[in-house]
């Protein structure tokens, strides 16, 4: 009995969805992992080319990495702050008269 096999205008189905994304997230964590890893080897070998440090430029890249994080870190507590206002606007229209 032959095999049926979808046609090519089928609609992809959930499962297919999902290991697209998965695809995707996997492509984009390495890109941003090697991207991260060449960038560092850049600056710390365009420090020695300018007489710097090991110790300095890994000094600058970790004050660096802190100054994201701690953006990273303001971003996040916006989010939060700005879910929790849209919680209590959704919980205070509920219990407001239809009036007001």
């Amino acid at each position: 009995m032959p095999v049926k096999r979808p046609s090519p205008r089928a609609k992809p189905t959930a499962v297919d969805r999902a290991a697209a994304r998965r695809i995707v997230w996997v492509r984009l964590t390495r890109t941003v992992v090697l991207g991260t890893i060449a960038t560092i080897v850049a600056i710390i070998w365009l420090g020695e080319q300018y007489g710097v440090e090991r110790d300095v430029i890994l000094a600058f890249l970790g004050t660096s990495a802190l100054f994201v994080g701690l953006l990273i870190l303001c971003g996040l507590m916006a989010m939060v702050l700005l879910w929790l206002l849209r919680r209590y606007i959704k919980s205070w229209k509920k219990r407001s008269p239809r009036g007001m």
